[in-house]
């Protein structure tokens, strides 16, 4: 770990805000569905493009945000988190936009309003966010507050939370909250043995085996993983449960995983063991390839533990949503 904590101080550094700006937090949920993740891309409609259009029509400039991390194609979000860069003169100037009356003489919390008044609800369905009047809008930043120069979206971050629901019934979903936002299974679920399967996986633990590897990925694989798994209250019948969420004879399941940093696919790839555990795959199996892993060197040239191909099964996208970031700053 000292040679990673060498290199995260190094573009710390590098990302640090410039001397004469001041740094801005955003606190921003989306619709994954439609788009192509949050990294921009060339040619490409994803969140991070959209957010950058917007911003940088209200300061008149090209602007480029600096994020947590990313999202794979289809992924919700709540509680992403991302930073800009602004002059003195564009706080003033966006400051002298809000109400006389809201934080008098606090220009930089009277700029944060107005920034997050321009980006509450924008986008579409097909990412042009000129026409967002047309439909609904599919990303809103919730909060905007100022932050320490040194702070960074992505290193300064203390833990992060996901979320993902997997809906079970025997037939096709009958409303589109369920299609949209969750993995919908057809074949009955132990939750008894998805609890025990997250007991597991729970604690630190070697992940590579749970995560895809990309060339020359320097983080450690040993994450602090707390997962639980839970069965929500899914009442189907009655005027109480609204239209767009009755599911008749369905039960609903919530993943719930908190790591220190998760490594690339790793929350989808979780998710799809403890449902395949759930499906009665033996806890023992998994128990012995998290042991195997956790005893295996990273050395060159080892053969790693194999493991059973059909238990590497990776979730879906769209039942996934990034819930939370922890930082020492509230955004």
């Amino acid at each position: 770990m000292p040679g990673q904590q060498r290199e995260r101080n190094a573009i710390q550094v590098e990302r640090a805000a410039k001397t004469g700006y001041h740094r801005l937090a955003l606190k921003l949920s989306w619709d994954g569905t439609t788009y192509k993740g949050f990294q921009s891309q060339p040619h490409m409609n994803t969140v991070q493009d959209n957010l950058e259009k917007r911003i940088s029509s209200l300061l008149n400039r090209p602007i480029r945000v600096l994020a947590w991390g990313r999202t794979d194609t289809g992924v919700h979000a709540q509680g992403a988190v991302c930073s800009i860069d602004v002059t003195a003169d564009e706080l003033k100037s966006l400051a002298k936009r809000c109400r006389a009356d809201v934080y008098e003489g606090q220009v930089e919390k009277r700029a944060a309003t107005i920034i997050q008044s321009a980006l509450r609800e924008f986008s579409c369905d097909n990412g042009d966010y000129t026409n967002s009047k047309s439909r609904y809008g599919s990303i809103s930043v919730t909060s905007v507050v100022s932050v320490d120069p040194g702070f960074d979206a992505r290193f300064s971050a203390k833990w992060k939370r996901y979320i993902y629901h997997v809906v079970e019934s025997e037939g096709d979903p009958t409303c589109f909250v369920w299609a949209r936002y969750a993995w919908h299974v057809r074949r009955p679920l132990n939750l008894a043995k998805m609890i025990d399967a997250a007991k597991v996986l729970s604690g630190e633990h070697n992940f590579k085996w749970l995560s895809v590897t990309e060339s020359g990925e320097l983080r450690d694989p040993r994450r602090n993983l707390r997962l639980t798994v839970e069965e929500v209250p899914l009442q189907t019948a009655g005027s109480d449960v609204p239209y767009f969420m009755r599911q008749d004879n369905a039960r609903l399941f919530r993943i719930i995983g908190e790591c220190d940093f998760f490594l690339y696919r790793m929350m989808r790839l979780i998710v799809g063991l403890v449902v395949h555990v759930g499906w009665d795959r033996a806890i023992e199996t998994v128990r012995q390839c998290v042991e195997m892993n956790d005893s295996c060197e990273e050395a060159e040239g080892l053969q790693r533990p194999k493991i059973p191909s059909n238990m590497l099964f990776t979730a879906p996208a769209k039942g996934l949503c990034l819930d939370h970031i922890e930082y020492d700053t509230k955004i």
